[in-house]
């Protein structure tokens, strides 16, 4: 048999895998006592059945093996009409290795050997998407209906229209602008569902190597989400349902002493709020402990307190310990993506962890604004208000100023990225911004207006770079770096007396040289806020073209045309040019690849995935302090 096309070998291996999500959820009903037994081995026999139908259509003699052998153990079971407890246990190990050769060359085994106190390992990765027809119908009834507008006012224009049939259809157009966005939106989104199949068996492998009895509950698992966002956040699922487990759930003695169920519960439940989707992990177990509940002081939330780096003292351990190592990994992750994290806790009852993620990352709501000529945006679910700044007061030795009362501290971007501080206007701005349970005020010169942005990834090489969320293309072509609210309520406010402003640096003139647009334009920002007059090219022969007048080059190395290491030749080998300083930005971080450049005629080598723009400025003072 010639080897299966390998879309439909995707669509068996989706398919199976969700038979094998169901099969495994039937079990665990039956081990718990939930479920009718002949419905249930009936529910299993046609499952087992389909996937080995399945796997001999498509070829794959090890899945219908294993499914055969499961079909004969049923057969029998559907004879008595029981399912016995002991084939419980057997009968999901079969699952694992059913779905091993379901997935085998498909990434790693999704379902490996529990292992106590140790985060369940995530869904394998799948290469496809699968949506509901609904979605794509919608989809081609907004082109549909976006063509035939598009022919209505072409009609329109080659007559004599007046002013209102203009108004008109550019009012039909932008609601079908909207109309379409809408549907594009929804086909990138996928339910909760997508990446809790798993979720039971582990929470419940991890329980038994407890010695604890554990029921997970999942609910709202038809919210759908960002395929992006789904990818990343299963991890963080899995530590909060670990935590839950190992740290929350007491044992069945502790739970019958406290007047409990032998079997403690934890629900996993999803839910959109408006522009946003709430994630939530409740547990039944024993909860924070009332000292560290009460020991909050306003300067942060009980998330922050649970969640900082290194949080255990040997007092605590039995009540909380772990939880701050599992918070600090999943506050950062949500945090990155533009979310929050929120805990409750009440002691002996419970503890509920939220978090609080965009519906998509493709498209934001933002608050664009101005600082000394850079532009940046602000997630507008992360701005409080703006306001105009009067006056400042001292607040520990810093700046800051008051709001109806209260204390806010004047953050500024130049002093949080390791650039010197720049003199806002006469008559600055500021945002208040929120995250992470911090408040500041974010002084700007000049708030642009509150749009809806497209998102781009600043790419593999630099989305490590922190306090950024991606880069927005403006109207004006211009690129706006979009701000990470946790880094930003996170930097230090302004000190007094202030810095001196960049303006007071001899301004001196610097070239990117970078075939990624992305990379060009980062580099160029945080240069020009450090007060550098930027100049930028594609590469190594645009860039020896307009290189007269320039102090310093930083450069990639791989570029097409003429890479890096031939536009440093070329600079070495011109006496006029020839001590021109040169800096290399690139992912090649070998020491062979260090080499070449060095020997090229480089006087610094920086790795892109090292990258540290304060290092990058640090390198520039002093190449150009010789």
């Amino acid at each position: 048999m010639s080897a299966p096309d390998a879309e439909i070998l995707e669509v068996f291996r989706e398919e199976a895998i969700e038979r094998l999500d169901q099969m495994v959820e039937t079990l665990l009903a039956l081990e718990s006592g939930h479920a009718e037994p002949a419905a249930a081995i009936d529910s299993l026999f046609r499952d087992a059945h389909s996937i080995k139908g399945s796997a001999g259509m498509v070829g794959i003699d090890e899945v219908r093996t294993i499914a055969h052998t499961i079909e004969d153990v049923l057969e029998q079971a559907r004879d008595t009409g029981t399912l016995s407890r002991d084939l419980i246990e057997p009968m999901l190990q079969s699952t694992d290795a059913l779905r091993r050769a379901v997935t085998a060359g498909d990434g790693p085994d999704p379902t490996p050997a529990p292992k106590p106190a140790h985060t369940p390992d995530p869904p394998a990765e799948r290469r496809s998407m699968r949506m509901s027809a609904e979605k794509v119908d919608n989809l081609f009834d907004a082109v549909g209906e976006t063509v035939l507008h598009s022919g209505r006012l072409g009609t329109l224009l080659n007559g004599e229209p007046d002013a209102e049939q203009i108004e008109e259809e550019v009012a039909n157009g932008g609601a079908l602008l909207e109309e379409l966005q809408h549907s594009v939106i929804q086909m990138r989104t996928l339910p909760l569902s997508s990446i809790t199949g798993t979720l039971p068996r582990a929470v419940r492998d991890l329980a038994a190597a407890q010695d604890k009895q554990v029921e997970l509950e999942i609910t709202g698992a038809e919210t759908q989400l960002d395929r992006v966002i789904l990818d990343g956040i299963s991890e963080s699922i899995s530590h909060l349902l670990s935590n839950a487990v190992v740290h929350g759930i007491e044992t069945p003695a502790e739970r019958v002493r406290a007047g409990k169920p032998e079997a403690g519960r934890i629900e996993l439940h999803g839910d959109q709020r408006g522009g946003l989707v709430a994630i939530e992990v409740r547990d039944d177990g024993r909860g924070v402990a009332r000292e560290l509940i009460g020991s909050e002081d306003g300067a942060g939330d009980l998330a922050e307190t649970l969640a900082q780096a290194g949080f255990s003292t040997a007092e605590e351990i039995t009540e909380v310990a772990g939880r701050g190592v599992g918070l600090d990994a999943v506050k950062s992750h949500v945090e990155s993506l533009g979310g929050g994290l929120e805990v409750q806790s009440e002691p002996g009852a419970g503890t509920t962890v939220t978090m609080l993620l965009p519906l998509t990352l493709a498209l934001m709501r933002v608050l664009v604004f101005e600082r000394a000529g850079q532009t940046f945006g602000l997630p507008l679910t992360s701005v409080d208000e703006a306001i105009a700044v009067r006056e400042t007061m001292s607040l520990g030795g810093r700046e800051a100023i008051e709001l109806r009362g209260r204390p806010i501290p004047l953050a500024d971007l130049f002093g949080a990225e390791g650039a010197a501080e720049s003199d806002p206007d006469s008559h600055p701005h500021a945002m208040v911004v929120a995250s992470s349970g911090r408040r500041v005020a974010l002084l700007c010169d000049h708030i642009v207006a509150e749009q809806e942005v497209v998102i781009k990834s600043l790419g593999p090489l630099l989305a490590g770079i922190p306090g950024y969320l991606g880069a927005a293309i403006m109207p004006s072509g211009r690129i706006a770096l979009m701000l990470d609210p946790a880094s930003v309520t996170k930097a230090p406010a302004r000190g007094r007396p202030q810095a001196a402003g960049v303006a007071e640096r001899d301004q001196s003139t610097v070239m990117v040289v970078d075939d990624q647009f992305t990379v060009r334009e980062l580099q160029r920002s945080i240069l020009e806020a450090a007060g550098y007059e930027v100049r930028t090219a594609r590469d190594g022969r645009e860039a020896l073209a307009g290189i007269d007048g320039v102090e310093l080059v930083v450069t990639d190395v791989q570029m097409p045309e003429m890479d890096g290491i031939e536009l440093v030749r070329a600079i070495r080998d011109n006496r006029e040019r020839a001590s021109l300083p040169v800096v290399m930005v690139t992912s090649q971080g070998g020491e062979e690849d260090r080499k070449r450049g060095l020997e090229a005629g480089a006087d610094a080598y920086i790795v892109k995935d090292k990258f540290d723009q304060r290092a990058l400025i640090e390198t520039v003072e002093r190449l150009l302090a010789r």
